[in-house]
This record gives C-alpha cells, structure tokens and sequence, in this order.
C-alpha cells in the first residue's frame, strides 16, 4: 500500500498536452517509485484530442467561459459537466494529495490568465484558477492540492510531502484493528512535527487523545482528523522551529560539551537571520539523537517527514 495522489497526465504520463507534448515535473518522477498515481486530463476527458487547439478563459461581463482560443467555440457546458461526472465518481477518503497542472485553464489552482476575448488578445490582469483546478480547492477539503510550479519551492514541497505523509499515515489509523492505540502511537511519533505546525492544535489533539469524556474511539478519531485539517493548513515558520528545536535541544543539554552547546545556540541564531535552514538544524539534532540513543526521538517523525 502507497500513497494515492491524484495528478495530472501531462505531468508525465500522457503526450495529452495541446501541442501533442508530454511535461516532466522533477517531483513527479522522484515520487513515481513510492506513490500510486491517479491520472487527470480535463481536456481529453470532454473529448479533445492531442495536439488541438489551445483553450482559455474569457471573461466577459464578469462571466467566465472555456473558449478555444482562436476559433472561438466554447466548452463550458461539456467541462462543467466532466467536472460533475468526475466529483460523482471521485472517493477522496482513498486519496492523500493533489498535483495539478500550473497555470493550466482547466488544471491550474492559481495564476491562471483571463482574457477579454479569443483571438490577438492580450491578458487581462485578472489571474484565478482553472474550471476544474477550481473545483478541486472548492470541494477537496481534507487533501492537500499543489501545482507543479509551486512545488519547485522547496518549502512548499516540503510542506506537500509532509502532508501526504501524515494523511496516508492517519489513513492506518482508521483501519487499524485497535485504533485507539494506533492513534495514541500516531500521536506519539508525529508530536513534535505538529508543534512545528501548530503548538495549540496539539494541545487539543492531546485532550482529545487522554478522551477523560470516555468517548467511542470513531468520535475520538473525527475530532482528531478535524485538528488534524488545522495542521495541514497551517505553515512552518521560523518563530514556531525554533521553539520545536529549543525542545529537542533540551533532551541532550546534560551530554554536549560547553563548545557543542554554544555551536548549536550559534546555529539557531543564524537560522533565525535565513543563513542556516531548518533541516540543517534537523540533521545536526538527528545526528544527537543517534550518538545518545534517545528512542523516542527516533521514532519522531519530524525527523523523517516523508518515509513513504
């Protein structure tokens, strides 16, 4: 069993580009070996060929239309109608991510162009989504949904992998024979990643996991998932690693010499300046955890976000 992750077929997969073409996204491919992908192509799934004409958006009036971009002819009704037929037959319990297409008509999720009319036209300065990346933001609410240009930034990347990572892991949970065990070890190993994320969800989260209110495990494991969409949707900040580092720094402060300690005190102040990253951080506490044999730090999985 891997990870699902919906993505688009032109990333890879498919010559179903316009111009008859193929794209290579460099996270796809390092992904294909450990994930199970599940193709999308809006474009041929209303009937198009490849190569064909390209298509846009045209905003007229406020109102926004598929158009072909030099011909004219319009395909709203059949995309809004793929998209419905697509939503009908979507499971999105069984997926742990979205990948889609950039700046794409149909696929993209942000900084898609608009233009006034088909034909010569410029832009207009209006940028949104596309019909069918649109739909996805609007109704996949418990995945994480990126596209290929943003995930050439490595925070969002990071970010993204985390996310699959801790989705397909809660995954297990609910399926686990005894989930509240399994939700007590996933707990466990995942504590300090979410502290990174976000320190007042995982107070809550720890309240809902003792369950002193003696609630049945599924409603224990619905109150967990919905803390669990606060952590997916918040970001790593420098403010919120430091702390997170300063914790893990304190399991080791009675066996590092004076010029250890005050290297990684150093380390965290440059860090704070954007010289030194995160992970650099991270490997040096990694290396700590190693050399003093601290098992539950082992098992930390801010130490290795995205195993899978």
């Amino acid at each position: 069993m891997k990870p699902k992750i919906l993505v688009s077929a032109c990333l890879g997969f498919c010559h179903c580009r316009y111009d008859g073409s193929q794209l290579k996204s460099d996270v796809v491919e390092m992904l294909k070996p450990s994930v199970d992908f599940v193709t999308i192509c809006p474009e041929m799934g209303i009937g198009l060929p490849s190569p064909r004409e390209a298509i846009r958006i045209v905003t007229q009036k406020g109102e926004s239309k598929l158009m072909g971009s030099y011909s004219g002819i319009e395909y709203t009704e059949p995309m809004n109608t793929y998209i419905e037929s697509f939503f009908n037959g979507f499971d999105e319990a069984t997926f742990d991510g979205v990948i889609l297409k950039c700046k794409s008509p149909t696929c993209g999720v942000k900084e898609v162009k608009h233009y006034g009319n088909y034909g010569k036209v410029p832009s207009l300065m209006t940028k949104t989504h596309g019909f069918f990346g649109g739909a996805v933001k609007e109704r996949v609410l418990s995945l994480i949904v990126e596209d290929d240009g943003r995930l050439l930034n490595e925070e969002i990347r990071e970010h993204f992998l985390t996310s699959v990572s801790m989705h397909y892991d809660f995954k297990k949970v609910k399926a686990a024979e005894n989930k509240a065990q399994s939700l007590v070890a996933f707990h466990s190993r995942n504590k300090y990643l979410m502290m990174a994320y976000n320190q007042s969800a995982l107070k809550r989260m720890g309240h809902i996991v003792a369950n002193h209110e003696k609630l049945n495990i599924d409603h224990v494991i619905e109150k967990y998932e919905n803390e669990l969409k606060v952590i997916y949707s918040s970001q790593l900040r420098p403010g919120k690693n430091v702390n997170v580092l300063q914790h893990l720094f304190g399991y080791f402060k009675d066996g590092l010499s004076p010029e250890e300690k005050a290297f990684f005190i150093e380390q965290i102040e440059l860090y704070k300046k954007g010289l030194v990253t995160f992970s650099a951080l991270l490997l040096l506490l990694k290396a700590w955890v190693v050399r003093f044999d601290e098992p539950y730090l082992r098992e930390q999985s801010l130490f290795k976000r995205y195993p899978f």
